[in-house]
């Protein structure tokens, strides 16, 4: 079979599930698994199931039995709902992009049109071709406006009405506060904002919702923390080690080309920290703090010779980050930590980011009523 074009992560009877529809080489098939490896397979035109066990063969069931029906259709409404989420969020960005594909190329040819008679015959033709060029993205911009009326229509099906975008950006502008809005990049702030439409999305959903599977909200706000703080952190840290000969530190090998994680910067910010228990991450609701943290040590690898370079790279380091990391570095390694252990979790398909989880994800990035998050403390206010 070929592989699934859709899947989501869904509970049903106290177990927790994957669905997925796989288009094959005859059929398309909805695909349900559990943890232990049982995958039922449905054949969704002639609408026959089967259940594979592993190394067993594959075993006809009845799909009109109350089981597997609302099996069946528990893993169809969570597809459905993974849908809907993306069809929203592709929505807003489609959009977004036709106006920013508009607003450059018609500022390029004014600025050529006031200018023509002053221009070369080369320059005049590349004008025509610019020309050309707008012509032709406007054309495919109303394509663009085609999709977004498909996918309106497709959301228009929905009991809930979709977030509104300027009511979302609002909202987590006021969360974060200005200090951290201007500061942070245009796709960072679209991340932020993916992330509270998909949370609001699942939470209109019902009574489920703190079993729902909010990694796609978790993984918008890691993107922002891994575009906002690792790549500028270890990218100024790499130039500032060329000056001293050098391009390795603490084990890391730095290069200008080179994809950071966040896993890599915490053992740099302090010698130990507070983290995210493995046990309490598998619950599906939260612990008490004594069951969630620990206490992490950095890597070995980071000697003193390493921990006196990096303070020298802090103090001359001209931005915000470089005061706060040598400020407060035990408690940013502890926010970058936990960050990742809740990034990694949304970025695998087969784990689950619960409510609880995707909330604290939240609070250690943007915080809440004012105070908190890794950004806030970065940037200040």
């Amino acid at each position: 079979p070929h592989s699934p074009t859709l899947h989501a992560e869904f509970h049903y009877s106290q177990r927790r599930y994957t669905s997925a529809l796989a288009q094959t080489d005859t059929a398309r098939e909805l695909r349900i698994q559990n943890p232990d490896g049982h995958t039922l397979i449905v054949q969704l035109p002639q609408r026959q199931g089967y259940l594979c066990l592993p190394g067993a063969t594959p075993e006809l069931v009845d799909v009109t039995e109350p089981y597997y029906y609302n099996l069946i259709r528990a893993g169809l409404m969570a597809l459905e709902v993974k849908q809907k989420t993306q069809l929203l969020i592709k929505k807003d960005e489609l959009l977004s992009e036709k106006d920013s594909q508009i607003e450059t190329l018609s500022q390029q040819v004014r600025l050529l049109e006031a200018k023509i008679n002053q221009l070369s015959t080369e320059q005049q033709q590349q004008f025509e071709s610019l020309k050309t060029e707008l012509e032709e993205q406007e054309t495919a911009i109303q394509g663009q406006e085609a999709h977004i009326s498909e996918l309106q229509t497709e959301l228009s099906h929905s009991d809930q009405p979709p977030p509104d975008p300027q009511v979302v950006q609002r909202q987590v502008r006021e969360t974060v506060g200005d200090s951290v809005w201007f500061c942070i990049q245009p796709a960072s702030q679209k991340d932020l904002c993916a992330a509270y439409k998909n949370y609001q999305i699942l939470s209109a959903e019902g009574p489920d919702m703190q079993l729902a599977d909010y990694s796609e909200a978790g993984i918008r706000l890691s993107f922002a923390v891994e575009r906002e703080v690792v790549q500028p952190f270890l990218n100024d840290l790499y130039d500032f080690l060329l000056g001293q000969g050098q391009s390795e530190i603490g084990g890391i090998q730095l290069s200008a080309s080179r994809k950071y994680t966040l896993g890599m910067v915490p053992s740099l910010l302090a010698d130990q920290w507070q983290t995210l228990r493995d046990t309490a991450l598998k619950q599906q609701q939260s612990v008490a703090k004594k069951q969630r943290y620990s206490k992490a040590k950095a890597s070995k690898q980071v000697g003193e010779r390493d921990r006196a370079l990096l303070a020298e790279f802090f103090d001359q380091w001209e931005h915000p980050m470089g005061n706060c990391f040598a400020q407060k570095g035990r408690q940013a390694a502890a926010s970058i930590d936990q960050i990742n252990k809740l990034r990694n979790i949304s970025a695998h398909a087969e784990s689950f980011l619960y409510e609880w989880q995707y909330e604290l994800l939240r609070q250690l990035i943007v915080g809440s009523d004012g105070q908190g998050g890794l950004f806030r403390t970065i940037y200040g206010g």
